[in-house]
C-alpha cells in the first residue's frame, strides 16, 4: 500500500512539474513578444489578448506544422478540405488539429494510468492497462469522430438555410444584378444567420477573384457543403450558363422547389414523434401510471384478505 502511494504521489509530481515547466515556458514567450510589441508600438484597446492569441498561434504554428509530420500534398488537401467542411476555416487549422490530436492522446492516457493507479488500487492490472487501452483508443479515433459528427450537423444547418440562400439569390439577380454581383452580395445576408455557409459563399468570390470560373467556383462550393441541393444547384446554373437560358427564371423555379423540400422534411420530422415516443411512453410513462392505479388497489386487496 505504501509503495503504491508513494507512486501515485511521484507521477502526480511529475505531472505537475511537467505542466508548471510547459507553462513557464510559454509564459516566458508570451511575455517577450508582450515587451517587443510595447517597444515597437503603443499596444491597443487589446493588444496584450490580440499578441498572447498571436505568440500562441506562432508556437503551434512552428511546432506542429504539418510539413514536418510527412504530410504530402493529397493528404494535407484531404485535410484541410475535412477540416473547412467540419467549419474550421482558418489558415493554420491544420497546425491546431496536429496539435489538439497531440494533446489528447498524450494527456487521456496519461490521466487514465493516473486514475485507475489511484482509484483502483487492489485491483488487478490487466483491469488498468484495459483501462487504458481503452481511453488511448478512444483518444485515437476521438477527433476524426469530432470531425465527422461536426461536418454532420454543418450540413443539416446548411439544408436549413440553403433556401433562404435561394430565396435571395432570386431577389438580387430580379434586381438587375449579375449572377457574380449577387452571389457577393448576399455572403454578408447569409453569414449573419449562419457562418458557415457564408464563410463559404465568401471564399467562392474568393476563388473566382482569383481566376476561377463561375462554375468551377460553385462546384467547389456544392463540394464543400456536401449536399446534394447544392450539387443541383451549381448543376442547374451550368446549363442555364452554356445553355444562354433566363437564370433568374430557373432560380425562382429551383427556389420554390427548395422550399417545398423544407416543408416536406419538416412534415417527416413531425410524422416520426409518435413512433419515437412509444418507446419513452412504454418503458417510462405506462409503468409509472399503473402502479399509480393498481397500489392502491393491491393495498385493499391485501387488507381484506388479512
Amino acid at each position: 500500500m505504501q509503495e503504491l502511494l508513494s507512486t501515485t504521489v511521484i507521477i502526480s509530481l511529475l505531472a505537475f512539474a511537467a505542466v508548471a515547466a510547459a507553462v513557464f515556458v510559454i509564459a516566458q514567450i508570451v511575455e517577450t513578444k508582450i515587451r517587443v510589441h510595447q517597444r515597437v508600438g503603443a499596444p491597443s484597446k487589446n493588444g496584450e489578448a490580440a499578441v498572447l492569441g498571436a505568440s500562441i498561434d506562432a508556437l503551434i504554428a512552428n511546432y506542429f506544422d504539418e510539413k514536418y509530420f510527412g504530410l504530402d500534398g493529397s493528404v494535407r488537401a484531404r485535410l484541410r478540405s475535412q477540416l473547412i467542411s467540419a467549419g474550421y476555416f482558418r489558415p493554420d487549422a491544420i497546425s491546431y488539429y496536429i496539435f489538439a490530436r497531440f494533446a489528447v492522446v498524450a494527456i487521456a492516457p496519461a490521466a487514465a494510468y493516473i486514475c485507475a493507479d489511484s482509484f483502483l488500487i487492489g485491483y488487478h492490472w490487466l483491469l488498468k492497462f484495459c483501462l487504458v487501452a481503452i481511453v488511448m483508443f478512444v483518444s485515437v479515433l476521438g477527433p476524426d469522430a469530432y470531425l465527422s459528427r461536426r461536418e454532420r450537423k454543418l450540413r443539416q444547418r446548411y439544408r436549413v438555410a440553403f433556401p433562404d440562400m435561394l430565396d435571395l439569390l432570386v431577389v438580387c439577380v430580379d434586381a438587375g444584378l449579375s449572377l457574380e454581383a449577387a452571389l457577393e452580395r448576399i455572403s454578408n445576408e447569409i453569414a449573419r444567420q449562419n457562418r458557415e455557409l457564408g464563410m463559404n459563399l465568401r471564399l467562392m468570390g474568393a476563388e473566382r477573384r482569383a481566376g476561377r470560373s463561375t462554375i468551377d467556383a460553385l462546384d467547389g462550393f456544392a463540394k464543400r457543403i456536401g449536399l446534394d441541393e447544392a450539387r443541383t444547384f451549381a448543376g442547374l446554373l451550368r446549363q442555364s450558363i452554356e445553355l444562354g437560358t433566363d437564370v433568374a427564371e430557373a432560380l425562382r423555379v429551383f427556389s420554390d422547389e427548395m422550399r417545398d423540400r423544407r416543408l416536406l422534411r419538416a412534415e417527416e420530422r413531425a410524422n416520426q414523434l409518435p413512433v419515437k415516443m412509444v418507446a419513452p411512453l412504454g418503458l417510462c410513462i405506462f409503468p409509472v401510471i399503473l402502479m399509480v392505479a393498481m397500489v392502491p388497489v393491491a393495498i385493499r386487496l391485501l387488507s381484506v384478505l388479512k
